[in-house]
């Protein structure tokens, strides 16, 4: 205990002085001294900040890292001495590891002290183009520092100051170190200058972005050990407030690449580096280290340690409070002011702590509290009331000014202590009592007691009940108490409206659990009365329990009606309660300190509800409003000790651990204890961002369709690269066979992944319909598997190609009709991911007669469609595909002619056109076609009915060429015909006739189908049947013309100077012809009067038309001599 009396009797501090190595910044790219490493002080935080980055680096694909806090806190001689720690100075880096102490086995040692040398990139950044300042940067690190003689080629290229040559030039560099077994660190300090000018020209952060996605890549693909760090006073996003939402969004994604890694030392740590940064000559004597005891004491409630006590002591001739006041006051940031402690240790502005070293002349005297106060208000309160304390400090200082009216320097020094105490003391768990008061200022309680009470009654401060300390006060007619009072016997009784209060704590994390299996799980924290069992059982029932969560912590507290035997009773029944999820139940015997809090606060918010004066009186509404704001911290603080105190029950069994994580983890290896062992955690999670999605489609596709090609097909490194290799390829789910590459189901000793495909397995062929792949899901999602939904779709699509000769799989469309896979294109396999319930899976059963005919039309499509090229996997699907093909690949017109003489190629070809099924298809349609289900006649008649198929189209262009040559027959002085006669003739009749001129342009190999193309003004191999009908008649007419054409040609060439009559009949099949020649007189009256006789006589006889045609025709044939042909001058 402190002795009565003046307590400082005995101070003095003479010759003090400021360490010079806290006198200035660390500069990372300076060269590394031994004094640097005798002075540098490695706290918990920096050891646990280095080996952060080596665990995430070690066992994630995290590659960039960002150390993120206040000004002055260490953050750069942290990444100078890790440059110390991996340097290539052997004595510097003894002397760091020394220092470091690192254990051997930690993540850290293991990657920076063990056989990996490393490269370091040193890079101080400033106000400029980060693009330009990188490629200036590792150009002249390389040629400075390059670890052997010889720089690579790869390496000697000027960088181009973009961001694909920065980021060429990187991975070159990491490359050429890898192998010389060299890893790559960047430390770039000061890197919010670059994102200060980024935002102050509008630019983004793609270097950035792309640096953190190849340095993953790299290591992903383990081409080196690249690893990059920046150093920033704030999270990237806040850099761009001033570019509007969706940028400072953007940055924040750009962050999201980084893991970022809060850098703030804790208040023991601030007073180590305190208490080093003075110098001193004289001892500390003993009434100083009882003052930081008893200051040490009052800070927590708890007992200090010896260590925390001595280095309060070590920071004389600052007063204790005035240290510990000094690490949260370091933390704060007053506008663009940045100030670290030891720019106010080495200050010499007014009131500063070298202004009193150099301006104290009593030995008695400490730099105080108020002292601090002073020093702020005189330098820094214009930055202060921008800042985010602003308006606080304004009020304090109000209060100050009417303590100062009072002209007593106790009651002003009382004012600032409380004021700077209010606003920095929170956090340290440091308030205003009578005891605080009394060590700051060296008094006794007695000697403050009368000053305490001026100051009451002056309504400068006021006595917080709930906080056991003083406030400075604005004054209200309010009496705060009695409403709270008042409100609180009204609701006393209300346990719902008490328990309503509680605020939602952050779920559990089975951080244990996640690092063995890869799977994440999340517990929720809920709090309940414990009434009747059936009640709570129906309100555990009815919590929003998260669909992401695994199950939940619920807490139970006693209601007011039962005993604590009553209490325990129900607790035990109900813990014997199965419920859907995993629900741990818990209780604590210490419930009614939060349950007091919780009470207190529902009277504060009713207060404010209900009384309307409250609103109107600013004083009683700020009071209020603290006041919530306290208890709200305090039942916070309480309901999780609780939660982590409580004695918890999981199957009516006791859950041991020493934390709910350890907890939570327990009971998930119990719950889950078949769930398959995946480290991805872009896929193994139940929500999947935008990435995630399209690079789970991307690989569900490839899954599909380049199973047999190395790494799916994928060349370089797409995003779902990345899943392939940890999902698939790691657990050797697709590799090389002697087939080439494929899938392959995992085996026995693979445990947990081979149970999931066993069970799959298993749950198929118990069923006879189609399945949902949403109830295939949900089976696995629950225990004993609890697989992610993220990761569902990938290892279906894997079981599906593993079992592919058994399964069959159902797309249902919009109008929700089923209809069997055959090609897995983006759209169904983003079903995979999507919207499962659109997809079913069935087992088809393939055995005996069934596997027979599978096997022998197997070997038929590979003989007579595959060129005799094996099948690798034989299922109905891939085995029919090739003749599928084929079919579709045909001639339009044997896809559309319905004229087969064997009606079962017409069936057969529509069933291979329209089939949805593939297993129908082969062991009942083509059997039903072919009349029989033995297989070795199942294949001849298949055959039978392929080759009229497959020659349907050939026989109709021969079909044609007899066409053809069946009209130039029916002329008798024709007797036979080929290409070469019919194109000597259509050389001779030349372009005048249209057949003539199309057979000039052709050539025998395919003339035929080119005429009959011409016929048709249609291409043939896109004929129907009406088509051919018409062409047929076209083609007659135009060779019967060709035919006159050419007669006309050959009479024309014996008689040029004759009139030809040439007039041939076809009546029926076989035409009559006959010519004669006629010198007609170019007039002839005669000839023209017997014309309109003859007209004349036709029409008054009253025929019809066709009946005058008659009459002409059987005068034309008396004299043309048609009844005596050989008897004309005919020309064959």
């Amino acid at each position: 205990m402190l002795q009565k009396g003046r307590l400082m009797d005995l101070f003095t501090h003479s010759d003090f002085s400021i360490n010079r190595h806290f006198q200035r910044s660390i500069r990372i790219d300076n060269d590394i001294s031994k004094e640097f490493l005798e002075h540098f002080i490695f706290h918990d935080t920096g050891k646990k900040t280095l080996n952060q980055i080596a665990n995430s680096f070690m066992n994630t694909n995290q590659s960039g890292f960002t150390l993120t806090g206040p000004y002055g806190t260490g953050k750069s001689s942290l990444a100078l001495f890790l440059q110390a720690l991996i340097n290539g100075n052997a004595k510097i880096k003894k002397l760091a590891i020394n220092k470091s102490k690192f254990n051997s086995k930690s993540h850290f040692a293991k990657l920076f002290l063990s056989k990996n040398k490393w490269f370091v990139l040193k890079i101080v950044g400033s106000k400029s183009d980060p693009i330009e300042a990188f490629a200036e940067h590792i150009s002249q690190n390389i040629k400075k520092n390059w670890i052997s003689k010889g720089i690579p080629s790869s390496l000697k290229t000027k960088i181009k100051p973009t961001v694909a040559g920065i980021i060429k030039s990187l991975t070159n560099l990491t490359q050429e170190l890898n192998k010389k077994n060299y890893g790559l660190l960047i430390v770039v300090d000061e890197m919010g200058k670059y994102l200060e000018h980024a935002s102050s020209v509008g630019s983004d952060l793609n270097l950035f972005q792309e640096i953190a996605e190849n340095f993953s890549n790299l290591k992903l693909k383990k081409q080196g050990l690249p690893i990059f760090i920046g150093v920033l006073h704030q999270p990237m996003e806040e850099y761009a407030s001033n570019l509007g939402r969706s940028v400072q969004e953007d940055w924040q994604k750009v962050q999201g690449r980084f893991e970022d890694i809060p850098f703030s030392i804790n208040s023991e740590e601030t007073i180590n580096l305190i208490a080093k940064a003075i110098n001193r000559k004289n001892k500390i004597n003993a009434k100083i280290k009882n003052l930081s005891s008893v200051v040490a004491k009052l800070m927590n409630g708890s007992k200090p340690s010896s260590s925390l006590i001595n280095t309060i002591s070590q920071c004389y001739p600052l007063h204790p409070l005035v240290a510990l006041l000094l690490s949260p006051l370091s933390r704060q940031r007053f506008g663009q002011n940045e100030r670290s402690i030891f720019t106010f240790l080495n200050s010499g502005e007014p009131n500063g702590f070298l202004h009193f070293l150099k301006n104290s002349n009593t030995k008695k005297e400490l730099y105080t509290v108020d002292k601090l106060f002073d020093y702020l208000q005189v330098n820094l309160e214009p930055s202060i009331l921008v800042s985010n304390i602003g308006h606080a400090w304004s009020e304090a200082t109000q209060a100050i000014r009417r303590a100062e009216v009072t002209d007593d320097a106790k009651s002003i020094k009382i004012a600032k202590i409380i004021a700077l105490v209010d606003l920095f003391g929170k956090n340290l768990s440091l308030f205003s009592s009578k005891e605080i008061l009394m060590h700051a200022l060296n008094q006794e309680k007695t000697n403050i007691k009368n000053t305490l009470s001026l100051l009451e009654d002056k309504k400068i401060i006021i006595y917080r009940n709930f906080k056991k300390a003083y406030s400075l006060f604005s004054g209200s007619d309010i009496d705060l108490d009695q409403v709270v009072e008042l409100n609180k016997s009204k609701i006393s009784g209300d346990t719902e409206i008490i328990l309503s209060q509680l605020p939602t704590l952050q779920p559990v994390i089975t951080k244990r659990h996640f690092h063995e299996t890869g799977t994440l799980r999340i517990y929720q924290k809920f709090c309940i009365s414990l009434n009747s069992v059936k009640k709570s059982v129906d309100q555990i029932m009815s919590l929003e329990i998260a669909k992401v969560s695994a199950g939940a912590f619920i807490f139970l507290v006693q209601s007011k009606e039962d005993t604590k035997k009553e209490f325990k009773e129900k607790f035990n029944e109900l813990a014997k309660i199965k419920f859907p999820k995993p629900i741990i139940l818990g209780c604590s015997e210490n419930y009614k300190e939060f349950f007091n809090y919780a009470l207190e606060l529902a009277a504060l918010k009713r207060a404010k509800s209900t009384i309307a004066a409250i609103e109107s009186d600013p004083v009683a509404k700020k009071e209020l409003n603290a006041r919530m704001t306290a208890y709200q911290n305090l039942l916070f603080n309480s309901l999780t000790q609780n939660f982590e105190n409580a004695d918890w029950i999981f199957n009516n069994n006791k859950v041991k651990g020493d934390s709910l994580s350890i907890i939570a983890s327990n009971v998930s290896d119990e719950m889950f204890h078949l769930a398959p062992i995946i480290h991805n955690e872009l896929v193994n999670r139940d929500r999947l961002s935008t990435n995630a999605t399209q690079g789970s489609t991307s690989l569900i596709s490839r899954i599909f369709n380049h199973a047999d090609k190395e790494n799916l097909g994928m060349e370089g490194h797409p995003a779902e690269f990345g899943l392939y290799l940890s999902v698939i390829k790691k657990h050797h789910l697709h590799k090389k066979t002697i087939n080439g590459f494929e899938f392959s189901a995992p085996q026995k000793k693979d445990g947990k992944l081979f149970n999931f495909y066993e069970t799959f397995n298993k749950i198929i062929k118990e069923k006879k319909n189609p399945i949902p792949l949403t109830e295939i899901y949900n089976f696995f999602s629950k225990p004993p598997y609890g697989l992610k939904k993220g990761l569902l779709p990938l290892l279906t699509a894997t079981f599906f190609k593993i079992n592919e000769g058994s399964l069959a799989f159902y797309n249902v469309d919009d109008s929700r009709r089923e209809s069997l896979i055959t090609e897995y294109d983006l759209r169904i396999c983003e079903k995979f991911v999507h919207i499962p319930e659109d997809l079913k899976i069935m087992y088809v059963k393939i055995e005996g007669e069934k596997q027979k005919i599978l096997d022998d039309f197997k070997g038929y499509v590979e003989k007579r469609f595959l060129n005799n090229k094996a099948i690798k996997n034989p299922t109905p699907l891939n085995v029919l595909k090739p003749i599928v093909l084929k079919t579709y690949n045909l001639p339009a017109f044997a896809r559309k002619t319905r004229h087969f003489k064997d009606k079962r190629v017409l069936m057969l070809r529509d069933e291979l056109l329209s089939t949805q099924n593939p297993h129908e298809l082969l062991y009942k349609k083509i059997p039903e076609i072919c009349g029989t289900e033995d297989s070795n006649q199942l294949i001849k008649e298949f055959d039978k009915i392929w080759i009229q198929l497959d020659q349907v189209f050939e026989d109709m262009i021969d079909q044609f060429k007899q066409v053809i040559l069946k009209v130039f027959r029916t002329d008798p002085n024709i007797s036979d015909m080929d290409f070469a006669t019919i194109k000597e003739w259509a050389k001779k009749i030349g372009a005048k006739d249209p057949f003539s001129a199309k057979i000039n342009e052709l050539k025998e190999n395919d003339w035929i189908q080119q005429v009959i193309s011409f016929a048709a003004s249609k291409p043939c191999n896109e004929w129907n049947d009406q088509d051919f009908n018409e062409a047929t008649l076209k083609i007659e007419e135009m060779v019967r013309h060709f035919i006159m054409s050419y007669r006309l040609y050959t009479l024309r060439e014996k008689h040029s100077d004759t009139k030809i009559i040439d007039i041939a009949i076809f009546d029926g099949q076989k035409p009559e012809r006959s010519s004669k020649f006629y010198k007609f007189k170019t007039d002839n009256s005669s000839v023209e009067k017997v014309t309109e006789d003859v007209m004349k006589l036709l029409e008054d006889k009253k025929l019809s038309e066709s009946e005058k045609g008659e009459v002409v025709l059987k005068v034309l044939k008396k004299i043309m001599s048609f009844d005596a042909p050989t008897k004309g001058k005919n020309i064959a």
